[in-house]
């Protein structure tokens, strides 16, 4: 079966010197990577800018920050992509409300209880849109992208933060450095590119999608080199570092959401790339299971510094095992599951890989798409069958959010044409899914959109709550600060118990059960956040699970016996496993943690099964 990574086999050498010129890259576009078209220039015919004209300040200036309320006119972004002043582009009423959105279910909503789904494109790496000379800065291509002159009505709109894009970021001024790459070795990157790149080039793109009224999302974006694999250390310590210094730089923005790992590729089910393999299959389970373990801290880490932006999760061989996401979720709120697809035989019909998912965890269709002549058969497709085939099942399956990839016409599957003289974008009709997805776009534009109440945003719910016990009728929480909160409301089991300033309290409860604890922030207009909410036990052990009360036969205190039923069988292994990402047991490592690391994971459910 044709595998994604494909094109990695098959992709020619995309290191050219005075070759990369704009008609030599058009002669090649259909031959190189989706994720690598050509775009690595030379000395002699590259356009490498300096720190004056590519500056966060030169953006910012071009962005006209401070012009006031634009409305929409004649001055709206031409076809010709060259450099403009962003002061001369009008953006008038366009967009859509963005409020921080929580999780229900296999849905999102709005502060108000409705359900949103978010519709739209993938774009290229802010740092690349700035590396090129026949390139055009990012936010023209976001102002094209939801410019309904033009039929567009993305609502969504996804930023992939590329490796090489990184590396090639002066950490001093921000500058490019030289000719882009896509991915670089893990580690190659340091932290200061990445704050320049940041400030730079991210921030810029991310207030512009603020600014037209879309969300975005931020992706960590790897996809290229097989040899990497996602439990390489080098390769943590590069995600770690960038989470840490990600996520919160957009913590406060209702309007982001996080992609935690674009593509990982291996370890997987499986000896090799080409080898027939079954996602359902226990292999396939054992995979899913490897990689949250793995992925987990980075979501951690995510959360410990943005409390309410959705994360969206990955999986194992380019994205492609969403299936098993509702089986083994991860730990933590407001979480959602990545999918990506294209014309892969072995992944049609797509209502068997990704609809049960779907149908219990909220589910992004973050790439797919096709072309029509392409070197890999995982991108080839018609409009005919593929494009009515995405069009059935997005229409029948209508709670995924999808963004099709890609709003470029360089990065294949490519939407648009390009002008070597001229440096036009024309959108690519016929065999070609740039006309057909821009329509589709266009026919949901109404469709599941926040509906803005009163016009205000509820601030941010706390982060990281702690609940002790210290007595039968006592509880001790304390939590992390918000920056635009003027109290934080007590809930317990979902009542007003009280109100406080401070980031501590102490509250006294009448049952000595088992009871579950909130904290919201509530900011000085009296807009309430979402809850941030923890199982609080009776205090002489974990909560019962199903019913049953757990029991710690040998004295330890870890409790080994979660049925209650006096003795440890395989049972409780099957009970212990069944639960082990719920409040009830995640939240209890002082009770589960079989094998001494701090935290409840699948290891201790083995280290229990060895035990027996």
């Amino acid at each position: 079966m044709t595998e994604k990574s494909d094109q990695d086999r098959s992709m020619p050498d995309n290191d050219h010197d005075d070759d990369e010129t704009p008609e030599y890259r058009r002669s090649i576009q259909r031959t190189t990577s989706r994720g690598a078209p050509g775009e690595t220039t030379g000395d002699t015919t590259g356009y490498v800018p300096d720190a004056a004209d590519r500056s966060r300040r030169a953006f910012l200036a071009a962005m006209g920050v401070g012009a006031g309320t634009l409305a929409l006119g004649a001055g709206s972004v031409a076809a010709d992509h060259d450099e403009i002043p962003r002061d001369s582009v009008e953006l008038g009423d366009r967009g859509i409300s963005t409020p921080w959105l929580y999780r229900e279910g296999n849905e999102l909503k709005d502060p108000d209880g409705n359900t949103v789904v978010l519709r739209g494109v993938n774009v290229t790496d802010p740092a690349r849109a700035e590396s090129l000379q026949w390139r055009s800065p990012l936010w023209q291509n976001i102002e094209h992208a939801t410019d309904p002159d033009r039929g567009w009505y993305a609502r969504i709109i996804r930023i992939p933060v590329q490796t090489g894009d990184v590396a090639n970021v002066d950490p001093d001024d921000g500058s490019i450095l030289g000719s882009p790459t896509d991915e670089v070795d893990p580690g190659e990157f340091t932290q200061a590119q990445l704050e320049a790149y940041v400030d730079e080039y991210l921030r810029p793109a991310v207030d512009f999608c603020r600014e037209v009224g879309v969300y975005c999302i931020v992706d960590y974006h790897r996809h290229d080199d097989q040899s990497v694999e996602y439990t390489d250390p080098d390769l943590h310590e590069e995600v770690t570092m960038f989470w840490e210094t990600v996520a919160p730089e957009f913590a406060e923005d209702s309007h982001v959401l996080y992609e935690v790992y674009n593509e990982p590729i291996g370890p997987y089910a499986g000896e090799g790339q080409n080898e027939e393999y079954d996602v359902f299959d226990p292999e396939g389970e054992e995979t899913w299971l490897l990689w949250r373990e793995t992925a987990q801290p980075w979501v951690d880490t995510i959360r410990e510094h943005a409390a309410d932006n959705v994360i969206i999760i990955g999986s194992p061989r380019w994205s492609q095992w969403t299936y098993w996401a509702p089986e083994h979720e991860f730990e933590g709120e407001n979480l959602a599951y990545a999918a990506h697809v294209y014309t892969h035989e072995n992944l049609w019909p797509l209502a068997e890989v990704f609809v049960e998912p779907s149908e219990q965890v909220p589910v992004f269709l973050s790439e797919f798409g096709w072309t029509t002549d392409f070197n890999a058969d995982f991108l080839v497709g018609t409009p005919e069958e593929h494009g009515a085939g995405f069009k059935e099942f997005l229409q029948e399956y209508d709670s995924i959010h999808w963004q099709v990839w890609c709003f470029d016409p360089f990065w294949q599957p490519i939407m648009f044409d390009f002008d070597d003289s001229t440096h036009d974008w024309e959108l690519l009709g016929g065999d070609y899914q740039g006309e057909f997805l821009r329509d589709y776009l266009a026919e949901k534009r109404d469709d599941d959109v926040p509906l803005a109440s009163d016009g205000t945003e509820s601030p941010p719910a706390p982060a990281e709550l702690s609940v002790t016990r210290s007595s039968e009728t006592t509880l001790e929480l304390s939590w992390t600060a918000v920056d635009a909160a003027s109290s934080y409301g007590i809930y317990v089991d979902g009542e007003l118990e009280a109100e406080t300033k401070g980031t501590e309290a102490t509250v006294t409860v009448d049952s000595t059960g088992e009871l579950e604890v909130g904290v919201t922030a509530i900011d000085e207009d009296g807009n309430e956040s979402n809850p941030i909410t923890r199982p609080v036990s009776d205090g002489d052990g974990p909560p019962t699970i199903d019913g049953s009360e757990p029991a710690d036969t040998t004295g330890d205190g870890l409790y080994n016996d979660l049925t209650g039923s006096g003795e440890t069988t395989t049972t409780d292994v099957t009970v212990f496993f069944e639960h082990v990402d719920e409040p009830a047991v995640a939240e209890y490592p002082q009770y589960y943690d079989f094998d001494g690391n701090g935290q409840v994971s699948v290891t201790d459910v083995v280290t229990l099964f060895d035990s027996l």
